[in-house]
């Protein structure tokens, strides 16, 4: 069990701190990875080498279980509140699936690990994931990593980055020829200089370009095609981040100017490889190595060229002619600091709370047999209760006709067919879906029902909008039907622009709406109905309640004229918002 960090007062200079996570094994019936565990193993070392990480705030596990990684972020939440000015990096390299990193028999829900990083409250914070899921001799590695831990609509906080294997819909992949994933080798290639263009600090900008080159033309080589890695950056307006200083190496491989090709550096007498990168004939180029024996290895115009030397510490070595240990988590343990408890804690309820478990099909089902019981199954009791009592109510027109008018018979049941979607979306949607924000764009679709005045009863129908900015929509009006007494009846159709304004949880807005009636109305004399096609003009106001993100409830009045008649209405509805 992780216990509680001793972090000592904050000296001068920014404090950096990371947990470093690697597990081959993924459980279940995946294949175990080769190289996840060494991966975490070298970005361990490069970050307390080349990054200025204190290497007793560095956290490498390796095969954790998910209480283990629970215990080390809330560790690391602990060291955050301490520092008034502080880096914090997570990096993981393992399984992962739709929902969450896999640890062995253990999930680690991407929603949970989210809210448990957040909780880490440094100035900036870094995630790299490295999140495999299958494979062969060249590894696929998981897919759908960035959309499930970034999310569509809040994927980055001020002061936060990420760094990703793939795009959301590719496969990662690791290298048996490189010992380690594609992602991160080239990475720890970049930090150790090769992304470096020119002042011996490699910043996150330098080493996004770095990386997305060299992994899209490694792995567009292999049988599974070219992977993309990911990079989303919201640093108040830069990605300049320093990460590593080359010149705080140990030691040095220096290349000069006319060294220029593929090159390779290989730790001896395995010949792993430490680093890999092209060199443009334009400029000197320093690559940090720790001390050692290396062979490097340079291609040129289809020659290949070798060198082998031994560096001491502190040395630099000059291609004049061509011819480690592991981190074991690094963290001063103690007891008896009840923050770290605290955090635990808080990060247990949360994820009960969330219910990350929980089953998105299973509980849309359970909506679709019987209206509310998903929600139940949500552990949002009253909301099943109210959709079941809607619902029912409403579907109760079926076996029950107080008339004999078919179709103002025909509208509740309607209605409650409607209602019962929405418990079965609302369920389904629920179960994970915990956005801390209403969207401010994309579409919106509303179901409301009319009651106006006069000869115009009731009227039942589907409004959408989409917006343009915030604040700001056009849309469809009330498509659908209304009917009145004596047999009258209009189909209808309209459009309208909105403008709103856009609250947290209430939206009021006025809109101007212009459509067409067609059905059956009284003749010129008044005595008979006939079929006739009517202009309607109206202008008024509403407001939308958010009872959750995107679920709302509307109300709104207006002055319309439609030719015949005019007069004011009034709607109530519900809806869904679509959007980010």
């Amino acid at each position: 069990m992780i216990l509680p960090l001793l972090v000592a007062t904050a000296s001068a200079g920014q404090v950096r701190h990371a947990v470093v996570v690697g597990a081959n094994d993924g459980g279940g019936v995946l294949e175990p990875l080769h190289y996840a565990e060494s991966d975490a193993q070298r970005m361990g070392e490069v970050l307390v080498e080349l990054g200025d990480f204190d290497e007793e705030l560095v956290t490498v596990l390796y095969r954790p279980s998910e209480e283990q990684l629970r215990e080390a972020l809330a560790a690391h939440a602990a060291i955050a509140e301490k520092y008034d000015d502080d880096l914090f990096l997570f990096y993981y390299s393992g399984h992962a699936d739709a929902s969450g990193l896999r640890l062995g028999d253990d999930r680690y829900f991407f929603e949970g690990l989210k809210h448990d990083l957040r909780s880490v409250d440094a100035n900036v914070r870094v995630g790299v994931l490295d999140a495999c899921r299958s494979g062969t001799i060249t590894r696929l590695k998981g897919a759908v990593v960035t959309e499930s831990i970034l999310g569509v609509d809040d994927g980055v906080a001020e002061g936060e980055a990420w760094l990703t294997a793939s795009a959301e819909d590719e496969l990662a992949q690791e290298s048996e020829s490189l010992r380690g994933g594609f992602f991160t080798h080239y990475l720890v290639s970049g930090m150790r200089g090769a992304a470096d263009t020119g002042d011996g600090v490699v910043d996150l900008t330098e080493l996004q370009r770095y990386t997305q080159d060299r992994v899209v033309e490694a792995t567009g080589r292999t049988d599974a095609g070219a992977q993309h890695p990911s990079f989303k950056f919201d640093l108040a307006g830069s990605s300049m981040v320093p990460l590593t200083d080359v010149r705080n190496a140990s030691a040095l491989l220096v290349l000069q100017e006319h060294d220029a090709g593929q090159i390779a550096v290989f730790r001896l007498p395995d010949k792993a490889e430490l680093a890999e990168f092209h060199k443009t004939p334009d400029h000197e180029m320093s690559i940090a190595v720790p001390p050692g024996r290396y062979l490097v290895r340079r291609r040129y115009d289809d020659a290949t060229y070798e060198a082998t030397f031994g560096i001491s510490e502190g040395a630099r070595f000059r291609v004049e002619q061509w011819g480690s240990p592991t981190l074991q988590g690094g963290t001063a343990r103690g007891i008896g600091d009840p923050r770290v408890s605290e955090l635990i804690d808080a990060s247990r309820a949360w994820k009960e709370d969330q219910r990350l478990g929980s089953s998105p099909a299973l509980a849309g089902s359970a909506s679709l047999v019987i209206p509310g019981a998903g929600q139940i199954y949500n552990q949002q009791v009253w909301k099943g209760l109210a959709y079941f009592g809607a619902t029912s109510g409403l579907l109760a027109g079926l076996v029950w006709n107080p008339t004999d008018d078919q179709i103002a018979t025909a509208f509740w049941p309607m209605l409650g067919a409607g209602v019962w979607g929405a418990a079965v979306a609302d369920a389904t949607y629920n179960v994970h879906r915990r956005e801390e924000h209403r969207p401010r764009l994309g579409g919106q679709l509303s179901l409301s029902a009319v009651q106006g005045g006069g000869d115009w009863p009731t009227h039942v129908g589907m409004s959408g909008d989409l917006m343009l900015a915030k604040g700001l929509s056009i849309g469809l009006d009330r498509v659908g039907y209304t009917w009145g007494t004596d047999g009258r009846w209009d189909l209808n159709a309209g459009s309208r622009v909105i403008v709103a304004g856009e609250g947290e949880r209430w939206r009021p807005y006025v809109l101007l709406a212009l459509g067409a009636r067609h059905g059956r109305a009284p003749s010129l004399d008044g005595a008979d109905r006939v079929l006739v096609t009517r202009t309607t003009l109206a202008g008024g106001g509403g407001l939308r309640y958010y009872v959750v993100p995107r679920y709302f409830l509307e109300v709104d009045a207006r002055f319309e004229s439609a030719g015949d008649w005019t007069g004011f209405s009034g709607s109530t509805g519900f809806g869904v918002h679509l959007g980010r």
